[in-house]
């Protein structure tokens, strides 16, 4: 498990143009320079970028040899092509071939050719719970040699360096604010099954349990957990929502479910944006997910594959998303509730995580008794 008290930092602010040296606002990629004009950030931002993207000349030349990197994610295509801009004219020579996909096609099917010895991707974005998978073929490249490794916050690796999170999402909860208030949410996620307002089906829970679960499992203590899990379904008796997070979401804001588990704040934002009644609520701890990325080891792209992993790590690719999908960065230089939407809910609360894949197997296949059964399940 990993733990980041007082997560929120004050900023470090800092600037730079690519390996080879300091250089004026004017030498960044156009691009970038539009996106600090965007978020209200001095050049300065990316002071020492320069060492971040100082990459070893090897991967520059085998890049340009083998330039197309083949990328599979969640994002909305044309978000990623914005988000990936500075890349380009950062490496003019390279090609991106993204493609967007559910987790089957996403890291499921990449999983199963590399077994056969094909690639059909060179990078996963958001490997959710695959990392397992990807650990019993060896299937990931060393991330180690990436200039950009040690940036990162704690807790944002994978423990054998072959994997590495390039986002950071708090996993909380949406409500309408039509049909519940704020102070009658529960202030304590210990409180949350004994709320008496969101008991009979008022509660969505989004089958992606281990978003908000796993943290509280590190936190609890199996046996508090597994009580709790209990507690959840016998006394608040969820509706199962099999859509994913962004139609949970909308199910709340159109009074579906008074409140949906996960949320996270990005998508609620563009709920409320245009006028929806919804809203981000954190109790007293905040569920933090790194969503990683990884390289398949041997790729013949894995020149170009570090390149772009690097980028996306370094203060460029990790301001490029803050500005295109408004996330959070993971990069250790750049935490202020200036780029947390809502920080209102996230600021002065423990945020917590927990990375054990095996131990996150077990509790699916517990949540799963309760969620397929659609009662307590009977005693092993």
């Amino acid at each position: 498990m990993a733990r980041c008290n007082g997560w929120i930092l004050p900023i470090l602010v800092m600037a730079s143009m690519g390996a080879g040296g300091a250089a004026a606002a004017a030498d960044l990629p156009a691009s970038t320079q539009a996106f600090l004009k965007q978020l209200n950030l001095p050049a300065g931002t990316m002071d020492g970028l320069d060492r971040e993207l100082a990459v070893p000349q090897a991967w520059l030349d085998g890049a340009r040899k083998n330039p197309v990197v083949k990328i599979s994610g969640i994002e909305e295509p044309q978000l990623q092509a914005q988000m990936i801009k500075p890349f380009l004219e950062r490496y003019p020579f390279m090609k991106v071939d993204f493609q967007r996909g559910s987790a089957n096609e996403r890291v499921v099917r990449p999983l199963l050719a590399f077994r056969e010895g094909r690639y059909l991707m060179d990078v996963v974005q958001s490997m959710n719970s695959s990392m397992g998978e990807f650990i019993k073929l060896d299937a990931a490249a060393d991330l180690t040699d990436l200039p950009t490794f040690d940036s990162v916050l704690p807790g944002a690796h994978d423990a054998r360096g072959v994997a590495i999170g390039f986002r950071a999402k708090a996993h909380c909860m949406s409500y309408n604010t039509d049909l519940i208030k704020k102070e009658q949410l529960p202030k304590t996620w210990a409180e949350f099954p004994e709320s008496p307002l969101l008991r009979d089906g008022r509660v969505g829970a989004v089958m992606l349990p281990h978003l908000w679960f796993m943290p509280l499992w590190g936190k609890f203590g199996e046996a508090r957990a597994t009580q709790y899990l209990d507690d959840f379904f016998v006394k608040l008796k969820p509706q199962i929502r099999r859509e994913g997070l962004n139609a949970a979401m909308g199910l709340v804001a159109a009074g579906e479910n008074y409140v949906s588990i996960p949320a996270y704040a990005e998508r609620i934002k563009e709920l409320r944006d245009k006028g929806a009644p919804i809203a981000f609520y954190c109790p007293d701890m905040v569920p933090m997910e790194m969503p990683k990325v990884a390289i398949f080891r041997g790729t013949p792209g894995i020149n170009g594959a570090k390149l772009y992993v690097n980028w996306l790590i370094s203060k460029e690719g990790q301001i490029a998303q803050m500005a295109v999908l408004s996330s959070q960065s993971v990069h250790k230089d750049l935490q202020s509730a200036k780029f947390v939407v809502f920080p209102e809910e996230i600021e002065g609360k423990d945020v917590i995580s927990f990375d054990d894949q095996p131990t996150t197997d077990r509790f699916i296949e517990m949540w799963n008794k309760y969620a397929l059964s659609g009662s307590r399940p009977n005693a092993q």
